[in-house]
């Protein structure tokens, strides 16, 4: 075979393969995800949730163009989980992308969809200015149509998207019954929450008396009563139990009165109640070494100025049980919280699901609260104690934290944003409780954070170091390599003997 033949073999089999991978390329979609936490890989929730998908999904994307780099990555990446759904879901969900700042009608359009609208810092000819952008999606099943107002980067997009598919797949919702009456909070005073639960439940307010029928509820949450509870709504909800129910507990056993500087034992008649069933919350304050900061106003001559100060009654807590309820969560904040312990028998079964960190202790009340007290290693001479955790037993679960606080967003001018994870918490325990949809693995999948202000000074000082003299042992090691085969290069030439 002549050269020339030989080419134009080659070219044809070049050819050829560029064809079959663009062929391949097209019917098969695959991304290889090396990060420790598998944010690139869908999970096991939303593969099931396609694969049940019987009628098509449009996914109309408003995003804006021409913003800061990571912006545009974002609509990088939303557009490859796109392209993952529909291949996944054997082309039922089909997906356009729109530049909302294009088009008056379309920006219309965005709005009217519920879509957010976020002002955007931008460079244009080496000047700053401020661009509105749009960064959302509206998912339509049919007749139906879910918006998700802003598409945030990481696991939140996958749970967003997977989300506002299931809540439209899902025809009848179960019941959650949230127990009123005793000065607890409204639904509309736990906004997080019931967001959280309205993808596979209807939340409920309930008044306990006894011509309520519980038997509709799969699981009732009793958060944060302020009042003394009769006798006879024990008695209602421990029917309830005994019947297959299952019940979430989250209320104080101690009081805070900060204008006062004092805490106190509180009394509901939660705690005797709870202790009949097998759990006991003690009259105690936890403190932990890492918390959470108060302000404190200071005058500063003519000035008053908000200083704040680290406050172990807050305590932040990331140590979790390896548990459905606690998989994926990052970090907890409570507020006066009390620590948690098992009294019951051998019927049941305890597992505690949130610890403090390694350096906690306990303080019992009535406690005086110092803002000016310096705060000690002694003082945290106790590790990991339980702040909330789960009674099992025969016919019915039992969930228990020893904050009220824990995620009530309040109402009118006092409504504020919780801890997301306080929230994803209590969603995932009742929807544990209720029923296994697997939303729990997708709605707890998030990126992991090393945040530097965790880390112990030394490991700082270490880390900004190695950041520092790294790369230039690099460069210079890499020189020096060169430079020495170079030489050894210029021997050998030099030791060689020409005849």
């Amino acid at each position: 075979m002549n050269e020339k033949l030989r080419f134009k073999y080659y070219i044809a089999l070049v050819l050829g393969v560029l064809i079959l991978i663009n062929v391949l390329a097209n019917r098969f979609y695959l991304r290889l995800d090396f990060t420790e936490d598998q944010r690139y890989t869908l999970s096991e929730t939303t593969k099931d949730v396609l694969q049940e998908i019987t009628e098509p999904i449009t996914v109309t994307a408003y995003f804006s163009e021409g913003l800061q780099p990571q912006f545009d990555q974002l609509r990088n990446d939303f557009k490859d989980l796109l392209t993952e759904y529909a291949l996944r879901s054997r082309h039922q969900l089909v997906f356009e992308f729109i530049n909302p700042n294009e088009d008056a009608q379309e920006e219309q359009k965005a709005v009217q969809a519920g879509i957010q609208t976020v002002m955007i810092e931008v460079r244009e000819k080496d000047q700053a200015s401020t661009k509105k952008a749009y960064m959302g999606a509206l998912v339509q099943i049919g007749e139906n149509s879910e918006t998700i107002p802003f598409i945030q980067a990481g696991a939140q997009m996958e749970y967003a998207l997977t989300t506002a598919i299931k809540k439209m797949s899902v025809p009848d919702k179960d019941a959650i019954g949230f127990i009123l009456g005793h000065g607890e909070p409204r639904l509309n005073e736990i906004i997080q929450v019931v967001q959280g639960l309205e993808v596979l439940y209807v939340p409920e307010e309930v008044t306990l008396s006894d011509s309520v029928n519980l038997s509709k509820y799969k699981t009732l949450a009793w958060i944060n009563p302020q009042d003394s509870i009769p006798e006879e709504h024990f008695t209602y909800v421990e029917d309830f139990l005994q019947q297959g129910g299952n019940l979430l507990v989250s209320f104080n056993s101690v009081d805070a009165q900060l204008n006062q500087g004092m805490g106190f034992a509180s009394y509901t008649g939660m705690s005797d109640w709870l202790k009949e069933n097998g759990l006991t919350v003690n009259k105690d304050f936890v403190v932990d070494a890492n918390c959470g900061s108060i302000n404190v106003q200071q005058r500063q001559g003519f000035f008053t100025v908000n200083r704040p100060i680290s406050f172990p009654y807050l305590p932040i807590l990331s140590n979790f049980a390896d548990h459905p309820i606690t998989q994926g969560l990052g970090t907890m904040v409570m507020q006066f919280a009390s620590t948690l312990s098992f009294s019951g028998d051998s019927l049941s079964t305890f597992t505690p699901l949130v610890f403090t960190s390694d350096k906690s202790g306990k303080q019992l009340a009535p406690v005086y609260f110092s803002i000016d007290k310096e705060w000690e290693n002694q003082d945290f001479t106790e590790a990991k104690l339980p702040v909330a955790g789960l009674l099992e037993s025969d016919n019915h679960k039992l969930v228990v934290i020893t904050d009220g606080d824990l995620a009530i967003n309040g109402a009118g001018e006092e409504m504020r944003q919780v801890q997301p994870d306080n929230a994803n918490f209590i969603v995932n325990a009742i929807d544990f409780m209720s029923d296994d949809t697997g939303l729990i693995q997708l709605r707890s999948k998030q990126i992991k954070m090393r945040l530097l202000d965790q880390l112990e000074d030394g490991e700082k000082k270490l880390m900004k170091i190695l950041n520092f003299t790294l790369p230039i042992l690099i460069i210079l090691g890499i020189g020096i390599y060169r430079f020495q085969k170079k030489k050894i290069t210029r021997l050998k030439i030099k030791g060689e003997s020409y005849v």
